[in-house]
C-alpha cells in the first residue's frame, strides 16, 4: 500500500463526499430524560457523548455517521457507529455505503478543518456548505475509498496489536492477593492538610507553550487533566510527580506519575497533594477518595489551598488506626488486574 505522501490528493467541498448533512436539534438540560441511548454534543471526549438519555418525541437520532461539533469544542469530528441523539451543537454528515474504516479516515479530514474555527468563528450550516477537504484520489480523479478503507483499516490493526501487548506486559507485573472487601475493612476519617502537603503550581498559560512532550495538567475533569503536552521554557523547573492534583473548580483529582506542567496563577488553578507514601497504586485510590469529598466545588463556591487543608476524607485502616497504604495498593492493583483482563478480552475480539 502506498504512503501517504505518495499518494495523489485533491480538494472537495463536503457536499461533495457526504450525501446527507444535517444539524441535531436543540434539547436543553432540564429536559434530559436518563436513559440508555448516548447523547452527543460539542465535547471533545468520550466520542462527543456527553450523558445518556431517552430518545423522547422531538429529539433528532442519527447513526453510522460522522458527528462534527459546531461549537465548544468546535471542529471536533467523530465516526458515531451507534444510535444517537445529536445536541443542536452537532451536525452529522452522512455517505451512503460507506464502512467504518472509511469513516475513521474520512472523520480526521474533517477535524484537520477544526484549525479554521474558534468560539468566536463557529461552524454554521453556510460554513460547512463552502468547508473543503484534502482526500486521496485513485487513477480516474476520483476519491480513493477503497485505500481510505486499507489505510484505516492497518492503522487500527496496529494500535490494537500495541494495546495487547501494552496490556498483557502489565498483567504479568501485578500479582493479585485476596484481600477484605472495602465493607469489611474499617474506615476513618482524616484532614486533608494532616496527610498531605498541599501548594499551586507557578503561574502558568498553556497557550505559551510549544507542543512537546511534558503533560500540561490544568483544571479539566478528563484524561488526567492533561490539556497538551508542551516544551517547557528554557531552565524551567517542572512540577515534580507522583502527587494527586485536585481541581479547585469542580473537584477533580487525578494521580500524576511523572513530573509535569502545572497551571497556576489564577483562581482555577490546580492544588498539588503530596504524601511521602504515595505510589502509583495508592495515589490512584486516594485521589478517588480525594474526588469524593472534593466535588461539591463549583465555579461559584471554588476550593482553595486553606479550604482543601480542611477537607476530610474517609480511608481504611490498619490496627493502629493509621492509613492502610499496604490495603489501598493492593486493592487498586486487584481492580487494575479486572480491568486489564477485561480490556484483553475485548481486544480479542477486536482483531482479525
Amino acid at each position: 500500500m502506498k504512503k501517504l505522501v505518495e499518494k495523489e490528493w485533491n480538494n472537495y467541498n463536503v457536499s461533495e463526499i457526504f450525501s446527507k448533512i444535517q444539524r441535531g436539534k436543540r434539547l436543553k438540560k432540564a429536559d434530559h430524560v436518563p436513559g440508555a441511548v448516548p447523547y452527543v454534543s460539542s465535547t471533545a471526549n468520550n466520542n462527543g457523548v456527553d450523558s445518556f438519555i431517552e430518545a423522547v418525541h422531538g429529539t433528532r437520532i442519527f447513526n453510522d455517521c460522522i458527528s462534527l461539533a459546531n461549537s465548544g469544542s468546535v471542529g471536533t469530528a467523530f465516526y458515531e457507529p451507534f444510535k444517537f441523539v445529536a445536541s443542536d451543537h452537532v451536525t452529522s454528515l452522512r455517505r451512503k455505503n460507506t464502512s467504518k474504516e472509511s469513516y475513521l479516515f474520512l472523520s480526521a479530514m474533517v477535524e484537520k478543518q477544526g484549525v479554521n474555527f474558534n468560539f468566536n468563528r463557529e461552524i454554521n450550516d453556510s460554513r460547512i456548505k463552502k468547508m473543503q477537504l484534502m482526500l486521496p484520489v485513485d487513477d480516474s480523479g476520483k476519491p480513493d475509498y477503497d485505500y481510505m478503507e486499507q489505510y484505516a483499516s492497518e492503522m487500527r490493526g496496529g494500535m490494537l496489536m500495541r494495546y495487547r501487548t501494552y496490556v498483557a506486559r502489565q498483567l504479568a507485573q501485578l500479582e493479585y492477593k485476596q484481600i477484605a472487601t472495602l465493607d469489611k475493612k474499617e474506615w476513618k476519617e482524616f484532614r486533608l492538610g494532616k496527610l498531605f502537603e498541599i501548594s499551586r503550581p507557578k503561574a502558568r498559560n498553556k497557550d505559551h507553550y510549544e507542543m512537546g512532550d511534558i503533560p500540561f495538567v490544568a483544571s479539566g475533569a478528563t484524561n488526567n487533566g492533561v490539556m497538551k503536552c508542551c516544551k517547557p521554557h528554557m531552565d524551567e523547573q517542572l512540577d515534580a510527580g507522583n502527587c494527586i492534583t485536585v481541581s479547585p473548580v469542580d473537584g477533580s483529582s487525578f494521580y500524576q506519575p511523572i513530573d509535569f506542567l502545572g497551571r497556576g496563577g489564577a483562581g482555577s488553578s490546580i492544588l498539588m497533594l503530596r504524601n511521602n507514601n504515595l505510589n502509583l497504586f495508592r495515589g490512584e485510590f486516594m485521589a478517588r477518595m480525594v474526588q469524593q469529598t472534593c466535588s461539591k466545588y463549583s465555579y461559584g463556591h471554588m476550593g482553595n489551598k486553606d479550604s482543601i487543608k480542611r477537607e476530610r476524607i474517609m480511608l481504611p485502616v490498619n490496627a493502629a488506626g493509621e492509613p492502610d497504604y499496604e490495603y489501598m495498593e493492593q486493592y487498586a492493583k486487584n481492580m487494575m488486574l479486572k480491568k486489564y483482563r477485561q480490556y484483553l478480552e475485548y481486544l480479542k475480539g477486536n482483531i482479525n
